[in-house]
């Protein structure tokens, strides 16, 4: 795929991998949608944008259903077309085990990374399939791959995202370019936002976080605009991405306890 004067769509482009897809396929010639619920982190990406790659930038949740299918229209009005939506919205969840987590937990984390890829996918698609070269990516993760401990609303809502992107691409990818993106540990600040009660155990996170997370987002963005250039159907990015893909592999009945020997039970009760 060629980007220039192509309408590409992102969401959470207000910073991390979003904010470095703006500015990596507005240097391409893309115009570009852009959506965060972040309106001051929105506006810094916007105002690095070439004025010719500005077409439009709307802030909200993309959560919130109307919202979402509001967008998905203004866009094709304003802009007149849409050839590729990138579902890259995402929020980081509270680390604690799935028997202390109340439900809201789960409801709100769903909302966001789950419900917010199925809105920007359905209410995009009819759009997409009006261009002979379209392409939809949703962002899940390592998380969609392996179940970490700790993270149970995270995990649930990243393996929610590969299942529907990859049922999308077995009744729609004949038709079109659909792409489920794996990234591993990225060096942006969605890990920083992380709610730990205990502030030692919160700065632990982190720093073992950005230790393992050795890839860039600019890097991130790069290989998944080349996934769109090729086609590529599934992407992992970085080294822990891939590992985990190959262990998963190997042995998905067996990993958990692999993974098991790490921690202890106590910690989850």
């Amino acid at each position: 795929m060629q980007f220039n004067e192509k309408v590409v769509v992102i969401t959470g482009a207000g910073s991390g991998i979003g904010r470095e897809l703006a500015w990596q396929l507005a240097a391409r010639g893309a115009v570009l949608a852009l959506n965060d619920y972040n309106e001051t982190s929105l506006e810094e990406t916007w105002a690095e944008l070439p004025e010719r790659t500005r077409g439009l930038r709307k802030v909200f949740d993309v959560g919130d259903q109307d919202a979402m299918r509001a967008f998905a229209d203004e866009t094709h009005k304003t802009l007149g077309r849409v050839d590729v939506v990138i579902n890259n919205a995402g929020m980081s969840v509270r680390q604690q085990s799935v028997t202390k987590l109340d439900i809201e937990a789960y409801e709100r984390t769903l909302q966001v990374n789950l419900w917010g890829v199925i809105y920007g996918s359905q209410f995009f698609l009819p759009y997409l399939r009006q261009q002979a070269d379209a392409s939809l990516v949703n962002i899940s993760s390592v998380f969609g791959l392996f179940a970490f401990p700790g993270s149970g609303p995270y995990n649930v809502s990243k393996f929610g995202v590969r299942g529907y992107t990859e049922t999308l691409r077995v009744e729609l990818g004949k038709l079109m370019h659909i792409c489920c993106v794996h990234p591993g540990g990225i060096a942006t600040n969605i890990h920083r936002n992380v709610v730990i009660d205990d502030e030692r155990e919160r700065e632990r996170f982190i720093r073992n976080f950005e230790k393992q997370a050795k890839t860039t987002a600019a890097q991130a963005a790069g290989k998944i605009i080349k996934a769109i250039e090729t086609k590529k159907r599934r992407l992992l990015i970085g080294r822990d991405a891939y590992w985990i893909d190959k262990i998963t592999r190997l042995m998905p009945g067996n990993y958990e306890r692999v993974l098991a020997r790490w921690f202890k039970p106590e910690q989850f009760l």
